[in-house]
């Protein structure tokens, strides 16, 4: 648990400099692009991402299910250098139908010849990432957090700097930012050979390409649903509901980035380790403690920020986005679900049942639609309700799964408790009920909290002791 807690805490530094220095960019894009122009780098670098995707196809997932089944370092080159063959291959073919069809492209999706060598660029930018993006997880299999964030940081850092060096100085436009993109992954990916050489050699091996093909396949459409689901969320709110809902819908995210942080970072924290453990049966009783540790946590976060939710709008924003105080409590809610769902519903990864996370997804995006469109006579509550029960959906499907075949019992008394104060939390601000109420019940649930806490920390000190 020390280690789970002390790697989640390092991988959580990644994303949030990543967050800052994207809020950085946006004043000096604004200031130097017009509209037109800010638009086709977000189409160049929305592009890229969806062939990254294509190009990767989550082998590096696949590379990290059968990493730790092999002592032999051999037998570990084998599989790295397997798997890097086929981005290898997957990636040429991608950058061969992007070469093939750039004119359509340029003509369809980018709507003008004008920035043909950005495009171009784009296309290098694609390669490079592709590699180095299935690299970089090797330091985080081989227990080596540290160096996976530092290499990371490094790359996001010498991104940026050269983004506002080709901008700024010599005022090379679109060109300049898909420059700096390349920049950064071009070191990016000289970091991650130079680390990884120790699994990387002229091995190919049939044996570990079917397994990573047969694990990695069946993942693919549920990542393309979930990909899917942002723009068809946000068009359905927009047909629906109105643009201006987008618009409260949008800032409430922002305000509740911070769980979108956490579950990356758990993420990256949590996989390499069921990875490597799964087989320990030691392992699931700390992981029933570690996912007690942050449901507790993450349950009272989300409490604390709904109850807030009309402060912060005050503060951070102004009375035009009154109406994203109600959505607020909603996707914090919604947003702790996705973090225990990533925790708990590992059971597919392990029993190499991948399409169950494909069968999830498209059942909690289908329940989604439904309810945006049906609850619509709710106003913007039907909007939070939406995404909540459709996050409920998966994670119950998922972590349903994972319970029945690894008897793992998750659902404690105190996280029912802080489940019913959230809702309690949530009616509160919908119905505008007067803020002495809000404050009495934030002091309850900080003094729970602080109780609950003490208690696990002295018994954690009796036991050492008594050791």
């Amino acid at each position: 648990m020390r280690t789970f807690f002390k790697q989640v805490s390092i991988y959580g530094i990644l994303p949030v400099v990543g967050k800052f220095i994207s809020f950085f960019l946006v004043p000096i894009y604004v200031r130097i692009f017009s509209a037109a122009e800010f638009g086709i780098v977000e189409l160049l670098i929305t592009l890229v991402n969806f062939l990254l995707f294509a190009s990767n196809l989550e082998f590096y997932t696949a590379v990290g299910r059968l990493f730790y089944e092999n002592e032999s370092i051999i037998e570990k080159k084998k599989l790295v250098s397997t798997g890097l063959y086929l981005t290898l291959i997957f990636t040429s073919i991608v950058i061969l139908f992007s070469v093939i069809f750039e004119n359509g492209i340029l003509n369809y999706y980018i709507k003008s010849n004008q920035y043909q060598l950005a495009y171009r660029l784009s296309i290098i930018y694609l390669f490079f990432s592709a590699i180095y993006t299935y690299l970089c997880v090797l330091p985080r299999y081989d227990k080596k957090p540290k160096l996976y964030v530092t290499i990371q940081l490094i790359g996001l850092l010498i991104r940026v700097g050269s983004t506002i060096v080709y901008v700024l100085y010599y005022e090379w436009g679109v060109n300049g930012v898909i420059a700096g993109q390349l920049t950064g992954a071009l070191t990016s990916f000289l970091l991650n050979i130079l680390i990884s050489k120790t699994y990387i050699g002229f091995y190919f091996s049939w044996y570990y390409a079917k397994a990573i093909i047969k694990f990695a396949i069946p993942l693919i459409p549920g990542l393309l649903l979930a990909g899917f689901w942002n723009p068809l969320s946000r068009s359905l709110i927009s047909n629906y509901y109105s643009i201006e809902a987008v618009g409260y819908f949008a800032f409430a995210l922002k305000i509740t980035m911070f769980m979108t942080i956490i579950s990356n970072a758990i993420n990256l924290a949590f996989n390499p380790m069921i990875f490597e453990k799964h087989n320990d049966s030691n392992f699931y009783t700390d992981l029933s403690k570690m996912s007690f540790y942050v449901g507790i946590g993450i349950f009272w976060f989300a409490i604390v920020l709904t109850l807030l939710a009309p402060e912060i709008i005050h503060f951070i924003g102004t009375v035009n986005y009154n109406q994203s105080t109600i959505l607020i409590g909603f996707l914090a809610f919604q947003g702790s679900i996705e973090i225990l769902k990533g925790l708990r519903g590992f059971g597919p990864l392990i029993n190499n049942k991948t399409y169950i996370y494909s069968l999830t997804e498209f059942i909690g995006i289908i329940a989604g639609v439904i309810l945006i469109i049906g609850l619509k006579q709710l106003g913007i509550i039907g909007i939070g309700f939406a995404f909540l029960i459709s996050s409920v959906i998966k994670y119950m499907l998922l972590v349903s799964y994972t319970s029945s075949h690894f008897k793992i019992k998750y659902h404690s008394s105190s996280e029912q408790l802080l489940i019913a104060l959230l809702a309690i939390s949530i009616a509160l601000v919908i119905f505008n009920i007067t803020p002495i109420l809000r404050y009495i019940l934030l002091l309850v649930i900080c003094v729970f909290f602080l109780k609950r806490f003490q208690a696990i920390f002295y018994n954690s000190l009796l036991k050492k002791f008594a050791k």
